[in-house]
């Protein structure tokens, strides 16, 4: 898959959020990670999604002010928060995949956005040699 595939499958990642260079990245990565043999004709879907989970988490990240964002940023917004002074206690509930019950097993930051689940799905199919119907 090339950066103009991924743009046609994903067009939710524009030029203007993000940029070639990062798209490019990603998809070069997701290429040495998933073995072609392996993979066959679900190749360029595994990259795209792959490249897609990386690239959303990458944007959730940068949106956090501390700068440290990741996992927190990326696990969904915050809907409520509780915090008590005396006995220090703090906890935040978000809506994220994860916490919405619809983590998928071993998946683990898989599960943090929708395509990293579609990802994981599918690596589950590839992992099992496939399946017919």
């Amino acid at each position: 898959m090339n950066v103009a595939a991924f743009r046609e499958a994903f067009p939710q990642f524009s030029p203007d959020l993000v940029p070639d260079g990062r798209v490019a990245f990603h998809l070069r990565v997701a290429g040495k990670l998933l073995p072609a043999a392996r993979w066959g004709e679900l190749l360029e879907e595994g990259m795209g999604l792959y490249a897609a989970h990386q690239i959303t988490l990458e944007l959730e990240a940068a949106k956090d002010a501390s700068g440290t964002g990741g996992i927190n940023a990326a696990a969904g917004p915050v809907t409520s928060e509780t915090k008590t002074v005396g006995g220090l206690s703090h906890s935040t509930t978000r809506t994220g995949a994860s916490a919405q019950g619809n983590a998928l097993s071993g998946a683990g930051q898989y599960n943090l956005t929708s395509y990293g689940q579609q990802f994981w799905a599918l690596v589950q199919i590839v992992g099992a040699g496939g399946m017919v119907a």
